[in-house]
């Protein structure tokens, strides 16, 4: 059955709260098939922008402090209490498949990456003047996106700094742990980030800032993309799954969706160079309202698989549902009375999911200890320190046929089979003629001269030949196939290679199209302006000569 959840966390409030939720700052909530409170996490106070899911685990920072709290989504309890040596304002996970790499922004302008299954920890330089106050991971958790307070998004390689071989200083002079690249569009704070769920040619960021602006942007390359001019302040962000529009939500309790297909264009809206540089106004009248007023701010946004459910976290402890192809409020979901801060919607379980040879998961995570190996004048460059050790659990896939490795991993000891089949194999090389030639040779089918083993010899032969054969015409077979196959995928290969060159083509005549006729449209003007302007001296003319 599909199941679909969201994890919500609070910020402790004056407001007294529920006899059921006392001293509760995370729950874990079901959305379908029915809503319903699951599991809950107490003393925990988070601020926006605090909390990362895995799979198996919760991070939550703590407001104005300096401590992460872990909690075990399978045992249901606190794991751990984390220390760090400055505040965290922000926090995301690296990695969604196993969420091994915990990414915190700092009070002092770096990110501190924490690698939970092996407890070290990277610092990066503090290149940001103020907080880092929103992160943001790409899909394929390499790049890493920290907004700050000082109106810079930084881009980050994960590679670049978890690597143990770094050069002291790089190519362009910049130290080690320093970003890729800076975007600084904006003109204030920067309030929330989304990074688009594609790694090919639209790799876009949305990032929204106190100067009422939604950018769209590439963070491959650091290019604007179309800026949004909003009728107010976003608080937060949220992409559609497929990266058709973005969602933002204001401090009076509203929401608003922008969609990038809206303007006519021959392709991709953001990749339409004739309108990146004009901003593009969102009106007013547009935003969906809450169903009562004192609803709050909208802290977080999170958007449900299909994209077709919107649900919002609101400054009043509320958290609300909203039908995005009727764009409008659907439902009250949760009453939390503590304001919600942070809003995550978990992965929908019940689907399924292709079979692997081997899963695994942090089921215990290794506190940080920070990494010290590149300060060891000993250490050589790119070596991986003697302590360096990784913590992981492997799980055999659900319902698939078990195999000998998964048995052995999963057994208490060795599995009798496998015991069975050692035996066996060890009796067979102790056999005469089962093994190495000094155990003896046992004596052919023509030396006995028996008729009955001659016989008996010769039909194994026979019977040996007969399936040497077949197994030549199979190989026979398999090898046509196989040739037939890669033919085939040569050919396909081929044809996508035609078909994508046609396609650069239909791009360019549209482009050198569009080209004409704005060129065709600035002639047809300059025409008309001249024959206003010989219609203005003839009239001057005519004034000159009938006046006395």
């Amino acid at each position: 059955m599909l199941s679909e959840s969201f994890v919500a966390s609070t910020l402790t409030s004056a407001k007294t709260p529920a006899a059921t939720l006392r001293d509760v700052g995370i729950c874990v909530h079901e959305v379908q098939p029915s809503s319903i409170l699951r599991s809950t996490f107490k003393k925990s106070s988070t601020a926006a922008n605090c909390l990362a899911v895995s799979p198996a685990h919760i991070f939550a920072a703590q407001a104005e402090k300096a401590v992460v709290h872990v909690y075990s989504r399978e045992k249901g309890n606190q794991e751990a209490i984390v220390p760090f040596p400055e505040r965290i304002r922000s926090i995301a996970v690296a990695g969604a498949k196993y969420g091994d790499v915990l990414v915190l922004g700092t009070e002092g302008g770096r990110l501190i990456l924490w690698e939970t299954c092996t407890g070290r920890q990277v610092a990066t330089t503090a290149s940001h003047l103020q907080p880092v106050t929103c992160l943001a991971v790409d899909p394929t958790s390499n790049l890493i996106l920290s907004g700050s307070s000082d109106a810079s998004v930084h881009v980050w390689s994960i590679p670049a700094i978890l690597s143990f071989s770094k050069p002291a200083v790089s190519r362009d002079r910049q130290p080690p742990n320093s970003p890729i690249r800076t975007f600084s569009n904006h003109r204030a704070a920067i309030t929330s980030i989304a990074v688009g769920h594609s790694n090919g040619r639209h790799n876009i960021a949305v990032s929204t800032a106190k100067d009422n602006t939604a950018v769209a942007w590439d963070y491959h390359t650091g290019h604007t993309l179309r800026t949004f001019l909003l009728p107010f302040s976003a608080k937060c962000v949220a992409l559609d799954p497929v990266d058709r529009a973005f969602y933002v939500g204001y401090e009076d309790g509203s929401v608003q969706s922008v969609d990038f297909y809206r303007s006519q264009s021959v392709q991709h809206p953001l990749h339409d160079a004739s309108v990146q540089s004009t901003p593009a106004q969102v009106s007013t009248e547009d935003r969906w309202l809450p169903p009562a007023a004192d609803s709050g701010a909208v802290h977080a946004l999170s958007l449900s698989y299909d994209g077709t459910t919107l649900l919002s976290a609101h400054e009043g402890g509320k958290v609300l549902s909203w039908n995005t192809a009727r764009r409008r409020f659907a439902a009250s979901m949760a009453d939390y009375t503590h304001p919600i801060t942070n809003l995550t919607m978990l992965p929908p379980g019940g689907l399924p999911h292709p079979a692997l040879q081997v899963k695994r998961a942090a089921h215990t995570i290794v506190k940080p200890r920070h990494d010290n190996a590149f300060s060891d004048p000993s250490h050589a460059p790119g070596a991986v320190p003697a302590e360096y050790q990784f913590h992981t659990h492997l799980l055999a896939p659900p319902e698939s046929r078990p195999t000998q490795f998964s048995q052995a991993l999963t057994h208490a000891s060795f599995p009798d089979a496998m015991i069975e089949e050692g035996l066996a194999e060890l009796a067979a090389l102790r056999q005469p003629g089962g093994g190495d030639s000094t155990h003896g040779v046992s004596p052919t089918p023509a030396a006995t001269g028996n008729p009955e083993d001659i016989a008996a010899h010769e039909n194994q032969v026979v019977g040996l030949e007969t399936e040497v054969s077949q197994l030549k015409k199979q190989v026979s077979v398999n090898e046509t196939a196989r040739h037939a196959t890669a033919d085939e995928v040569v050919q396909l290969r081929s044809d996508l290679a035609h078909m994508q060159d046609y396609i650069n083509e239909l791009h360019e005549k549209q482009e050198t199209a569009q080209r004409e006729k704005v060129l065709r449209q600035a002639r047809k003007e300059e025409r008309e302006t001249r024959r206003r302007e010989a219609w203005f001296a003839a009239e001057k003319r005519v004034a000159v000569a009938m006046s006395p």
